[in-house]
């Protein structure tokens, strides 16, 4: 994600599917009016790039914006979200009030550290990417994971559950990483949960034996890309 310096601004074009210009709290009205001049429709913010803020209200002046990331940030208030009726690629974590995600119909990526009161996320019929960081429920299940069935791609990073069987069936879903999930000992039925699955990767998970491994990749015909605990099998 390489961020430079372009006509004065943080800019980067690898963020998200389109190019984000960089907001900096002391500059906050030059970035706005950059945004607007240029109908840039990508932004993102973290204290490295001069963003302090504790809020997002500026978003409502570029209410055009497909694409928010903001990272390493303290919010008190993300009310600012909800003026993007184009959503479509979203990153905001980990400090922040809890977000009505029904509320962003159109998105289709999403970077998420989850909170116990966010709501809406399975109802997004057209989010295809989700990447889900530091999932830790308290009965260390996904059960309470409710997720869209128009998911293709699922990334779960350091989460707490010892297994994948409480995962909720996704026929569509083609591509699964789970890394850094320590407590990881089985990988359940992910043959009938997803049965369109053509791309696995487990890494940094201590517990996983060889042979669970083994079970789950004769379980999956379609799979044409499987690399787990260090080793490509597929």
């Amino acid at each position: 994600m390489p961020i430079a310096l372009e006509d004065g601004f943080f800019q980067t074009h690898d963020l998200a599917e389109v190019g984000c210009l960089g907001i900096e709290t002391s500059r906050l009205n030059e970035c706005v009016a950059r945004v607007r001049d240029h109908r840039i429709t990508g932004v993102f913010g973290s204290p490295s790039f001069g963003f302090t803020g504790s809020d997002l209200d500026f978003l409502a002046e570029m209410p055009w914006v497909e694409a928010v990331w903001f990272w390493d940030v303290n919010l008190k208030s993300i009310d600012g979200l909800y003026a993007l009726q184009d959503l479509r690629h979203f990153g905001v974590h980990p400090k922040r009030p809890a977000i009505d995600f029904s509320r962003f119909p159109k998105l289709r990526k999403a970077v998420i550290e989850l909170k116990e009161k966010d709501r809406g996320l399975a109802s997004l019929n057209e989010l295809e990417l989700l990447h889900i960081w530091h999932y830790r429920p308290k009965d260390h299940s996904f059960a309470s994971l409710a997720l869209p069935k128009s998911l293709t791609e699922l990334q779960i990073s350091w989460a707490n559950p010892a297994s994948l069987e409480s995962l909720s069936a996704h026929t569509s879903l083609r591509r699964l990483e789970v890394h850094r999930c320590r407590n990881l000992e089985d990988l359940g039925d992910l043959g009938r949960k997803f049965p369109s699955l053509d791309h696995l990767v487990i890494d940094a998970c201590g517990r996983l034996q060889p042979n669970e491994c083994e079970r789950v990749i004769r379980d999956l015909p379609l799979l044409a890309h499987a690399y787990v605990q260090n080793v490509k099998l597929v």
